[in-house]
């Protein structure tokens, strides 16, 4: 199989040398460099990221963009500031088969991942990403490494598991995409935090508070971004935060770890390694976030910090811990489940860490004189299998609201604005938030439609 890796930085030198290991693949590198083009291929050696390695002899380079056509599998291991405008120059070049595997980390300022904005700008579908624990060091030594491939279809994960064949490389595998793709941008905001805490207090007891604190806010993050819960028990997941936030070859644990020893400059803006740090920080924490804003200390300490431009980093252990486990309630029919349904329902579940669904059983529809097309058994069934709804229970009657909330210890109490200021007496129990309702849809026109049809 025919193979280029675009970049020749040390990431995607390691990549393209490890896997040239399987003599299957035809590993080229391509740089624009034709010096280092030269040194690969006269010395099997680039030294300016890796002075003391040898590369395979399998292993070829190339700045001749006529050998980008040849590829049947397109790695991207280049700067995420400089993928579309290099695609853009290099776009009718490309193989129109090949699929691209994305390496490189990222997040656009409209919250679009690396994926998405190829997809979006470019119109390039055929594409994965392969995001995971992966010092380039490490890779360029043949350590066993564990890699999350997000894909699409089953052809692509078929290539790359043969790609990957005989090679020190390994990989755990999801459909979510986006979500592993914002992971690789989210590690690096906590690996800051964790190195300032180790260097401020070295202890054990206070690393893994924090670490723990840093896999919650994650979780809500990358809920509150679009990645699915379970992605984070993936490699790309707790391995790459653990891995990032703990070990010293982390760029941006070592740039934590200046901070909370006191090294660290007003002067950040001229150090390539604080802006990647910084602009993650400054990214994340401008996306719209307001739901869980006041849950994520972590990354609003760290926010506040670079934006003041301050040179003492410190975190206050009370507040951190004060952040409870928050409770949220909704009730509704949920009669033809919809798109406006799970809309209401994931907002919903960002407000908190549990998400209890009340739904009217047949008894009270009856009363309301509601007629439901599923009955309550099946209502019941099909929210209990939706990923954001975590306990399903029935409304008896319009009185039980206030003991539902006090039997759940129920913190946040949710209902479309049609209901706008007919709850508010709920208020003094537990917060009351009315969400607008997703327009063009509802239970009522669907009903309309199939009874026409």
């Amino acid at each position: 199989m025919n193979i280029l890796v675009l970049g020749g930085g040390s990431f995607g030198t390691a990549i393209a040398n490890e896997l040239s290991v399987n003599t299957e693949n035809n590993v080229v590198l391509f740089s624009r460099s034709q010096k280092k083009v030269d040194e690969i291929n006269s010395f099997h050696t680039n030294k300016s990221y890796f002075p003391n390695k040898h590369l395979t002899k399998f292993l070829s380079a190339t700045s001749d963009k006529n050998e980008i056509k040849k590829a049947d599998v397109v790695f991207i291991a280049l700067p995420s500031n400089v993928i579309i405008e290099r695609f853009l120059v290099l776009q009718s070049y490309f193989n129109e088969e090949a699929l691209f595997v994305n390496l490189s980390k990222g997040l656009f300022p409209e919250g679009l991942t690396i994926v998405e904005s190829i997809q979006k700008k470019l119109g390039i579908m055929n594409i994965v990403t392969l995001k995971g624990p992966s010092f380039a060091v490490e890779v360029m030594e043949h350590a066993d490494t564990l890699l999350t491939l997000g894909y699409s279809t089953h052809q692509q994960y078929e290539i790359i598991n043969k790609i990957i064949k005989n090679t020190s490389l390994h990989i755990d595998c999801t459909t979510d995409i986006r979500g592993v793709e914002v992971l690789s941008v989210l590690k690096n905001i906590y690996a800051l935090v964790l190195g300032v805490v180790d260097a401020k207090y070295n202890s054990p007891n206070t690393r893994f508070m924090i670490l723990t604190k840093a896999f919650s806010e994650t979780r809500m993050l990358l809920k509150s971004l679009g990645g699915a819960d379970d992605t984070l028990f993936l490699s790309c997941g707790f391995g790459d935060l653990c891995m990032t936030s703990l070990n010293d070859l982390s760029r941006n644990r070592t740039l934590g770890l200046l901070i909370g020893k006191g090294f660290f400059s007003s002067e950040y803006k001229s150090n390539s390694v604080i802006l990647e740090g910084l602009n993650a920080v400054n990214l994340v924490h401008s996306l719209p976030l307001d739901h869980i804003v006041d849950n994520l200390p972590l990354l609003n300490k760290l926010h506040s910090f670079f934006d003041s431009k301050a040179t003492i980093f410190s975190l206050e252990f009370d507040k951190l811990i004060d952040i409870k486990f928050k409770t949220v309630l909704t009730y509704g029919t949920f009669d033809l489940l919809h798109y406006g349904h799970l809309e209401i329902l994931k907002r919903a579940s960002l407000l908190g860490d549990k998400l209890i669904v009340g739904i009217s059983t047949d008894k009270f529809n009856e009363l309301k004189g509601k007629k439901c097309v599923l009955p309550y058994k099946k209502r019941k069934q099909l929210l209990e299998s939706l990923d954001y709804v975590d306990k399903v229970i029935p409304e008896d009657n319009w009185d039980q609201k206030e003991t539902d909330i006090k039997d759940n210890n129920v913190d946040v109490f949710v209902m479309g604005n049609d209901w706008d200021g007919k709850f508010d007496d709920l208020n003094k129990y537990c917060k009351v938030i009315y969400f607008p309702r997703t327009k063009g849809i509802s239970t009522t026109k669907l009903k309309a439609i199939l009874k026409e049809d």
